[in-house]
Formats: structure tokens, C-alpha cells, sequence
């Protein structure tokens, strides 16, 4: 075939077993003859020469436009030039092994202040970030701009990550509660009204975050909540207060529990926002179907119903919420007291092995020691090394102030019966010589043993 430009074709191989298949390449057929200011200089016309196929199914393909050429494409330009004959290209055999092109291949190196150009799938986002802390997720949701969208539209993350860091006894959130709202009202801080950023308590009764003056100033006694209970006419409402949710005060004004108060001593409390909310969606309803009494009616008894329906919901999941607030708290109560104990056994069995040792009343006498037995953490080395210094410090200074110990001996003292003793001898104690610690009052016997 003849023809004025370039002809490539496709060969195809047979693949070979060890390794997978050679790179598919084309023969350009050239019958033009060379032309321009250095024809007559050119030693041997190119008729023929192998090029690798750019246009392979499943090949990257390189754009148009982009700066650079392959290698092969450089090295065929320069023969070409040259007027020399190109070697076809290497044999299955010549090529690397696929397990030795594998063997050369190297992880990505990280490098500081560089950013790496192949990002993370979402999918790999998703896996990761299912195993992070809810608390953690929420000040990334507030703090990265990238993670904003992410978070909020993917609310099974939130589930993940509820499920794996609290487990199943956790209740699962009510009906008219999201995976990110619930998390925010149980991690989040700030007080939800005034903005008190170091409030922390959420009344799940109400479903809100309250600092303690916000919760007198926005709830409202039983009698209070009934008497703004009215429509536009002025007409008693009241029995809407079984459509809201309350709390229990007692009689101190403290918050106890979800409500209704089933005793004298305690008293129902309404939220003021709630009790706004609900007046003013029945009266905007229920003008909307004043004309046909019938429709009233009918859409009356399913609105009511579904309030109560999500009130007993909302109460149900709070007693349990608060059940599962007060475990936790106690065992994490517990967990930091076996924590301070072990650091205490670990402490003075670690000053036994010092040179000179020291005994359990030479440790409570400094104060690092009394310091670093109150912190809920298990002990470790490292504590122990940081503690070390210290100890032997204050234990030394202690000992330099006091003065090294009076021999002393067990000596009867008898007190005649005639002998009178005054108010202030009956008040005096016994002090350690070494530590100036007090251990009690002299026995009021008429034999003792003094020092």
C-alpha cells in the first residue's frame, strides 16, 4: 500500500506464560521520498521501522498538546534522522520478569510541606473515619472545610462510629433526632442558648444543652405552662400539655429526671420554647380548618396522636439515656479508683528497690508523691521515671531538715495516782521525730511507755 503519511497496523502476539504481553507495536510503511535542504545528504532511505501503538484499548493515553516524547518516540526521530536502520524491539524473553518489576517497586515517600498528588477514595475516607471518636468527628465537621459535606452527607458514619467507641448499650437516637444531632447534643459543649462554652450537661428530656441559668430562665412551672395555654380567642387550650415534653425539680430547684413528677415533693417543669412552639402550631392549624368542622376533627385526632406518640418516644429514650449516663459514670468512677490504687502499689514497690529504699511513710511525706497518686491513669515506667527525681529529692531535703534519728529506748514511766494532771497534758501528742507527723494522743493509763 501506498500512501502519502504514516500507516500503523496492530500485531498481535502470542502472550507468554511467565510474564504478561509484550507491549503491541505497529510497522510504518514510508514510500515518500526525502525531501528539504538535506535530501541530498541523506545516506539511506527509511522504508520501513516498528513504532509502539498509542491507541491500545486500556492504555493511558497521552494528550494532545503535552510537552515531551516517549523514548521510543525521541530514539525512531533521531534514526530516522540519522538515516540509520532501527533494531526491532526486544523479544519476550529480554523483558524483566512482572515478579521482578514488582520486586523494584517502592512505596511513596512523605515528604513535610509536600503534598502527595494521588488523593484517598471516598470509600477509604469512610472506613477511617468510622473508627474515630464521635467527639473527634465533630470538631473536624466544625474545623476542616473538606470534611463539612462529607460528614453531613453520610449519616451512617455517625452510626459506626457510635457503635464502635460505645457499643450497643448505648440507646439509638429517637425518631426526631439525626446521627449528627444526636451526637452534638451527647459530645458537643456550649450552652445552646447563651453560648457558655464550658457547659456540658444536655437535659434529654428536652433535648437541649442548658447552662444552669438558661434552665431557670427557660423552664416554666405546671401551673405557669397551663396559663399560656390559650388560642387567639382566649379559650383554654390546656389540654395540650400532653403533647409536651417535661422535666422533674425538686424542691431545692435541681433537675432530676424526666417527667411527669409522680410525688408531692417533686414538681413538673415545661419548656418555654416548647410551650410557644405547640400553641402556635395548633392555632395555625386549626384556623386552617375552622370553616369544615369534620376536617377539624379528623385532622385533630391525627395530629394529637402523633404528639403523643413522639412524647412517649422522647420520654422512653430519656429515662433510658440517663439510665446509661449514670452506669457509665460510675464505672469510669470505678475504673480511675483501681487506677489510683494500682499506681500506689506500683509506686512503693518501685521506692523498695531505691538505694537507700524507702518505706511507704517517707513516700506520703512528699508531696509529688501525694500528687501523682490521684491521677486515673495505670502506672508505667515512664511515670515511675519521672516520679524518681522527685522523690529522692524531697526525701533527702526532708532528711537534711529534720537531722539523722536520736537512739531511744523503751523506758517505763509511773504516774502516781496522787499526781494531778493538767487540762493541757490530757490534749498533747506524739510526734514522729523524723517526719513531725502526728499519731495520737499520750494513753491516759498510769503506765506508759515513752520514747
Amino acid at each position: 500500500m501506498v500512501n502519502a503519511k504514516n500507516f500503523a497496523f496492530q500485531v498481535n502476539k502470542q502472550t507468554p506464560i511467565a510474564q504478561g504481553p509484550a507491549q503491541a507495536y505497529g510497522t510504518v510503511i514510508n514510500c515518500r521520498k526525502p525531501a528539504g535542504k538535506r535530501a541530498g545528504h541523506v545516506q539511506k532511505e527509511v522504508r520501513s521501522y516498528h513504532v509502539p501503538l498509542s491507541n491500545i484499548p486500556g492504555a493511558p493515553k497521552r494528550k494532545w498538546g503535552e510537552d515531551g516524547n516517549s523514548e521510543a518516540e525521541q530514539f525512531i526521530c533521531w534514526t530516522a534522522q540519522q538515516g540509520t536502520s532501527i533494531m526491532p524491539p526486544p523479544t519476550a524473553l529480554d523483558r524483566p520478569m512482572l515478579t521482578q518489576y514488582w520486586q523494584q517497586r517502592k512505596p511513596t515517600r512523605l515528604r513535610k510541606g509536600k503534598t502527595l498528588s494521588k488523593g484517598f477514595d471516598l470509600d477509604c475516607w469512610f472506613v477511617i473515619l468510622s473508627f474515630t471518636e464521635p467527639a473527634q468527628l465533630l470538631e473536624m465537621r466544625e474545623k476542616i472545610a473538606s470534611c463539612y459535606r462529607f460528614l453531613r452527607d453520610n449519616p451512617m458514619l455517625w452510626k459506626h462510629s457510635r457503635n464502635y467507641y460505645h457499643g450497643k448499650d448505648m440507646p439509638d437516637p429517637p425518631s426526631e433526632l439525626t446521627e449528627f444531632q444526636y451526637a452534638h447534643l451527647r459530645h458537643g459543649h456550649g450552652c445552646m442558648s447563651c453560648g457558655a462554652k464550658n457547659t456540658r450537661k444536655t437535659y434529654w428530656a428536652f433535648l437541649r444543652r442548658w447552662c444552669k441559668a438558661c434552665l431557670q430562665t427557660r423552664s416554666l412551672k405546671e401551673h405557669e405552662a397551663l396559663a399560656m395555654m390559650r388560642d387567639q380567642n382566649g379559650k383554654d387550650i390546656s389540654f395540650l400539655a400532653r403533647c409536651l415534653p417535661s422535666g422533674i425539680f425538686d424542691s431545692w430547684g435541681n433537675f432530676v429526671g424526666a417527667g411527669p413528677a409522680t410525688t408531692h415533693s417533686l414538681k413538673t417543669f415545661y419548656s418555654l420554647p416548647d410551650v410557644k412552639e405547640i400553641v402556635a402550631e395548633y392555632i395555625l392549624e386549626a384556623d386552617r380548618r375552622s370553616s369544615d368542622q369534620a376536617e377539624w376533627h379528623t385532622w385533630y385526632v391525627t395530629w394529637y396522636t402523633n404528639k403523643i406518640k413522639v412524647i412517649e418516644e422522647r420520654k422512653a429514650f430519656a429515662k433510658k439515656m440517663e439510665l446509661w449516663e449514670e452506669s457509665t459514670r460510675l464505672s469510669k468512677t470505678c475504673d480511675y479508683q483501681a487506677k489510683k490504687s494500682a499506681r500506689r502499689l506500683y509506686f512503693v514497690e518501685k521506692a523498695k528497690q531505691l538505694t537507700p529504699p524507702l518505706d511507704l511513710r517517707q513516700l506520703e511525706a512528699c508531696p509529688s508523691y501525694r500528687r501523682a497518686i490521684v491521677i486515673p491513669k495505670d502506672p508505667h515506667i515512664s511515670s515511675w521515671n519521672q516520679l524518681r527525681p522527685k522523690v529522692e529529692k524531697e526525701a533527702a531535703a526532708l532528711a537534711v531538715q529534720i537531722g539523722p534519728p536520736e537512739p531511744c529506748s523503751l523506758v517505763p514511766v509511773t504516774f502516781d495516782s496522787s499526781t494531778q494532771l493538767n487540762s493541757n497534758s490530757d490534749q498533747q501528742a506524739f510526734t514522729h521525730p523524723l517526719f513531725g507527723v502526728m499519731f495520737g494522743q499520750l494513753p491516759r493509763s498510769s503506765h506508759a511507755y515513752m520514747l
